[in-house]
């Protein structure tokens, strides 16, 4: 799903994979052929939560977001070789904003201090905010710790592409 609103551009890909189980690119694989489609985004999900599978290097540099939001439900969400794909500034340069919604211990313990440094938000729901016209967004994350969904985090505003 790529969503364009204006400049803006926001991309969900569900569940798809990119990667084979070596953990190479698999150019027969979903990520592989819609990546030239959808193009650089302001925003994008990670494919399967990130799980190692996915964001093969040709998919990141293909869409090359600002911001990557990671549905984390799981102690390889993401996993490790993920984390240094969509981090890598040999796949694309610039700033990113790494958001995961429930990263868990777990796996804050096996990847360790990579998860501090590159991630901006590590719980919470994410909420992206596009201004009228779409020339800039902004992300705000909402307590879900109750059911009042309070402002807890707030990015941006970011210009769009």
């Amino acid at each position: 799903l790529r969503i364009n609103f204006g400049h803006f551009d926001y991309y969900a890909g569900g569940d798809i994979s990119g990667n084979n189980a070596d953990g190479a690119p698999d150019f027969n694989s979903i990520e592989a052929q819609i990546a030239p489609v959808v193009g650089p985004v302001d925003v994008a999900t990670l494919n399967h939560h990130g799980n190692r599978d996915s964001q093969s290097t040709y998919f990141v540099r293909a869409v090359r977001p600002k911001v990557w939001i990671g549905q984390t439900w799981s102690s390889d969400h993401p996993g490790d070789d993920v984390l240094r794909r969509i981090t890598s500034k040999s796949l694309y340069p610039g700033d990113r904003l790494l958001l995961a919604t429930d990263m868990l211990e777990a796996n804050e313990m096996v990847i360790g201090e990579r998860i501090e440094r590159s991630y901006a938000s590590l719980h919470g729901h994410v909420v992206v905010r596009v201004a009228n016209g779409g020339d800039t967004y902004s992300i705000f994350i909402l307590n879900d710790n109750n059911s009042n969904r309070e402002i807890i985090n707030k990015f941006g505003p970011f210009e769009s592409r």
